[in-house]
């Protein structure tokens, strides 16, 4: 009597499925009825309909998302504003925009991750702003309009300023990114300057903390001292005075 091997046991045991799967199959197949075929086919319309509808159903959410974070962060500077800094309360925050605290916290985070979002986006604003900017043949005119209009923006909006000079809750900086961008911006149109041989006995690293030490002391007297009275161009008037010292002032070297 010969023994069966364990695959030829095997090969007996699914051969049998075999033959009944391909007989069942057949069997499907011919009894097939128009309803089966209809009910096919629309299953493959609603497949059809719904992965047309997934973008929109994401565009609408994305939408959404923008319109939710604009309006709380409109709402924490109206509050800034009005508190001349930081103290105001998510509940407060939630009355003014009209989103409840778990939202913000979704967003945000915690509250300085709602004043960091708040600076970076408006500072991002004056950076797009310098960005767009294409050089003239004045290199000193562009770094005068650029220091400017620094100047502008941070006696316009004084409490980001006073925010960005300070740290948060955590100890960190409040200094957003985009203000390496407005630096760089700066710098570069320093750099344009100084390659026109305007800079007298500066190099540009030296001619840039001088002009940055004009601009941010220009910015904390006027934050520090509202009480002065400012002439319409005393700014403009300081940096040209600067430009026109740096320009002329002899090289003690030679």
């Amino acid at each position: 009597m010969s023994v069966s091997s364990p695959r030829d046991i095997q090969a007996a045991s699914v051969a049998p499925e075999t033959s009944v799967t391909a007989e069942t199959s057949v069997t499907a197949e011919t009894s097939a009825t128009p309803e089966t075929s209809a009910s096919a086919s629309g299953a493959s319309s609603s497949a059809s309909a719904d992965d047309a509808t997934r973008p929109r159903i994401a565009q609408r959410r994305e939408r959404q998302r923008r319109e939710a974070r604009r309006a709380i962060l409109d709402a924490t500077e109206v509050l800034m504003i009005e508190k001349n800094g930081s103290d105001f309360s998510i509940r407060s925050l939630g009355e003014r925009s009209g989103y409840s605290a778990p939202t913000v916290y979704h967003y945000f985070g915690d509250k300085d991750g709602l004043i960091e979002a708040l600076l970076e986006e408006r500072v991002a604003r004056l950076a797009d702003e310098f960005e767009r900017i294409e050089p003239s043949d004045d290199p000193r005119a562009d770094l005068r309009a650029m220091l400017l209009a620094y100047y502008e923006f941070s006696a316009e909006h004084q409490t980001f300023t006073r925010l960005m000079w300070t740290l948060s809750r955590k100890g960190e900086s409040r200094m957003p990114e985009a203000m390496n961008r407005v630096r760089r911006c700066i710098d570069d149109a320093l750099e344009r300057f100084g390659g026109s041989g305007h800079l007298g006995p500066f190099d540009a690293d030296s001619a840039g903390r001088i002009l940055w030490a004009l601009a941010y002391g220009l910015v904390s007297l006027r934050i520090t001292q509202p009480e002065l009275t400012w002439d319409d161009r005393l700014v403009e008037r300081a940096l040209d005075a600067l430009f026109l010292g740096m320009t002329e002032m002899e090289n003690p070297s030679q």
